[in-house]
């Protein structure tokens, strides 16, 4: 449900503008704001690098936060309402005797009065959490007052951001162009109080690769998770995104099984300066067995790494390979005391939000004591325990001092849900499980029974974990999705529909948390969409999705948006199979397979009673040219320049899902009609094959701005069949 409540006399008189004061739409309007320590909110606006966002004093935090949240307003409000004066920022000290007022953050002494007259007091405050805020005007003693304040620095900053998407600006992308910025006349009457839907909510990252533009872009739609990697950390302390660490490469970061180990070992000469070791030694000691002069912790324990065939292995290979041998009570001692003394003072030590992550798709240890824990889940679940143990032991020692979030993984190899009781007290209240289905369908919204792929395992898998009466975990649930998967190559896919369905259906099954995996942080085109109306349903997630995208294509693309709503709902019927056409058509285009259609998600065309339960490759294609035809429609008419701009963005994204898609149709083509014995037909394809791939090798732009991996060098790169090609020559060669 949400958190939402609008108290007027009615949703009109929420959205009618009013006088800025009592008989005069011309009055002074001053926004006051708490500087905390800072000697103006100015400075305290822009202090972020200054300010000691770790220790247990929050006043110059909030002070920074909000001050921002008021200058922000003020930059808004000014251009919006077209009076470049108004809007003084003045501190508390400051408040002004006449005039109307925007009073930013919570009361103090000096505002406490003003604040109590709106009904905005401590208590209304207390109940909105870290991120709630409350939004108030009225008339009192002859002046207007408007209250943006939250029960804590983030919900106001969240606050003054909802107030001038109220009085409608949109920030649909990052950057100006991004942004929708109309005249207004006024403030509006209203009375809001809101609480997020979801409680944390973003995009899955690990690299420093969002710039100051998408930062801003998060905050101003309320979002709040990203990386730990990403810098400036003090921008992002004052913008209140949380920092997330932790990946499938944690095993090989703090029980690399070739890293030097960490301990003067009683067998060993040339480690006498490190620690005690507080190990028994090994049976299966090693030595140096590779001569490198340093002991590893394979050679030190062996015992440590799983048995693979009857055979210890190293397996750990950065983020796959096996996992360690999690029986071993020493192994796991020695993993989950490096991973929090790495939260307390190491790399992850300004982290709010861990990803407790085993290897990515990993193999587990054959040996006897590892397979009496159970499935892979049963296991993974233990060492969770294990880990959250020595958090809480930390914290009990005092060498944690911060609040942490654990999200663990309900993904591939762990996907199943637990089949044994869980240790007692398991999980705590910080810890929750993420489940991720990964290449799944969006043809299909996740639960539609109609879908012949991945989807009805995945319903039954999330039952499992959160709805089957006879489960084990009873915990919170994240939702980690996979818009941009990497295999995606940055496509310009549609999601409106898709998350029109299956946010909703998350939200019932019990998520709070969602982020998706590997956005672009630049140059979205049509991708804006999915992030924007992601954010908003993420806030609220009983957006009226229908109100948003009317709103979203008016507003972004003017004179244009019949046209461009209805090339946005051709993309996205074009690359809706775009899990059938990277991860399996295109790899079987690359090894020259002779079944390229084998499944009925994908066929390439339409048979009366064959199976075919998603669009065909023929009618993927008429759906392309469909949408060629509308932006060329777009293009040709008469729009402002803003609106121009972002439909030339549009294009180019599109030129690359368009010719990624005529490419796989003609190395298709080159290969039916080879193998049918018309070699010349075949080599006509062929040559547009050629052309295509020359044009997208071309393209170094469309296939960057996200992860690394989720990035390629070029378009052609990012198409997953350049071999094609090489097995079309062969064949034609011997034609």
């Amino acid at each position: 449900m949400t958190f939402t409540q609008v108290v007027t006399a009615g949703r009109s008189a929420v959205l009618a503008l009013v006088a800025c004061a009592a008989g005069s739409a011309a009055a002074e309007w001053t926004i006051v704001v708490d500087s905390g320590p800072f000697p103006t909110a100015q400075a305290a606006a822009g202090v972020e690098e200054q300010v000691n966002w770790l220790d247990a004093d929050r006043a110059d935090d909030t002070a920074c936060t909000q001050c921002f949240a008021a200058m922000e307003l003020q930059r808004y409000l000014r251009r919006m309402i077209g009076r470049s004066n108004d809007f003084a920022v003045v501190g508390h000290a400051q408040l002004p005797a006449s005039g109307d007022l925007v009073l930013v953050g919570q009361p103090t002494a000096a505002t406490r009065g003003l604040f109590d007259a709106l009904g905005v007091g401590a208590e209304r405050l207390s109940t909105l959490g870290p991120e709630g805020y409350s939004l108030k005007s009225a008339v009192t003693k002859g002046r207007r007052v408007v209250v943006v304040a939250g029960a804590e620095r983030v919900g106001t900053l969240y606050g003054a951001y909802d107030l001038l998407y109220r009085l409608g600006c949109r920030w649909f992308a990052p950057g100006n162009l991004g942004e929708d910025v109309p005249h207004v006349d006024a403030i509006p009457d209203l009375d809001v109080t809101e609480r997020p839907s979801f409680v944390t909510r973003g995009f899955l990252a690990w690299e420093n690769r969002g710039d100051a533009d998408f930062l801003l872009w998060m905050a101003r739609n309320r979002l709040d998770y990203w990386t730990l990697a990403q810098e400036p950390h003090s921008l992002m302390h004052k913008l209140g995104l949380r920092m997330v660490c932790g990946r499938h490469h944690a095993e090989d970061e703090f029980i690399g099984p070739y890293k030097a180990y960490s301990y003067d070992h009683a067998r060993f000469t040339g480690d006498e300066g490190r620690p005690r070791d507080p190990y028994p030694p090994s049976p299966e000691y090693q030595g140096d067995a590779n001569n490198d002069g340093q002991l590893s912790y394979f050679e030190a324990h062996p015992e440590w790494y799983s048995i693979v065939k009857g055979k210890r292995v190293p397996g750990i290979r950065e983020n796959f390979g096996t996992n360690f041998c999690t029986s071993n009570p020493h192994a796991t001692t020695e993993f989950v005391k490096n991973y929090v003394q790495g939260l307390i003072d190491g790399p992850y030590r300004e982290a709010d939000i861990v990803r407790f992550w085993t290897l990515d798709a990993g193999k587990w240890c054959e040996c006897t004591a590892c397979k009496a824990q159970g499935i892979p889940t049963d296991r993974y679940l233990l060492l969770v325990h294990r880990f959250c143990q020595e958090l809480d032991k930390a914290r009990a020692e005092g060498r944690l001092h911060r609040p942490l979030e654990v999200t663990f993984l309900a993904y591939s190899d762990v996907v199943e849900p637990p089949t044994r009781p869980l240790p007692a007290g398991f999980p705590p209240n910080y810890c929750m499980a993420t489940f991720y289905p990964i290449n799944r369908c969006y043809v299909h919204r996740l639960d539609d029974p109609a879908c012949s792929a991945k989807n009805a395992q995945y319903v039954r898998q999330l039952a499992g974990w959160t709805q089957d009466p006879q489960r084990h975990y009873r915990g919170q649930l994240a939702i980690g999705e996979y818009y941009n998967i990497s295999g995606f190559k940055c496509l310009p896919i549609c999601f409106m529909h898709t998350m029109a369905a299956d946010i909703p259906y998350y939200y019932r099954a019990g998520a709070r948390t969602f982020d998706y995996m590997h956005v672009t942080t630049a140059r979205w085109g049509n991708k804006a969409l999915t992030n924007y109306q992601m954010a908003r349903q993420l806030w609220d997630v009983n957006t009226d999705c229908e109100a948003l995208w009317r709103d979203y294509f008016a507003r972004r693309y003017g004179p244009a948006a019949a046209t461009m709503r209805a090339f946005y709902e051709s993309v996205e019927q074009m690359l809706s199979n775009a899990t059938e056409l990277k991860y399996n058509l295109a790899r079987r285009l690359d090894s020259g397979a002779k079944d390229l259609f084998p499944t009925a998600h994908l066929r390439y065309e339409r048979h009366p009673g064959v199976p075919c339960d998603g669009p065909t490759l023929v009618e993927i294609v008429e759906h392309g040219r469909r949408c060629r035809q509308l932006l060329t429609e777009a293009l040709a008419m008469s729009l402002p320049p803003a609106v121009k701009a972002r439909i030339a963005e549009d294009e180019q994204c599109f030129n690359y899902g368009e010719r990624t898609v005529a490419f796989y149709r003609a190395c298709v083509r080159a290969f039916q009609e080879v193998r049918a014995g018309r070699p010349d037909a075949a080599r006509a394809h062929y040559a547009e094959a050629q052309r295509l791939a020359e044009l997208l090798g071309a393209d170094i732009v469309s296939t960057q701005g996200s992860s690394s991996h989720a990035n390629a060098e070029d378009a052609f790169a990012a198409s997953r069949a350049k071999k094609a090609l090489e097995h079309l020559a062969k064949l034609l060669e011997q034609r």
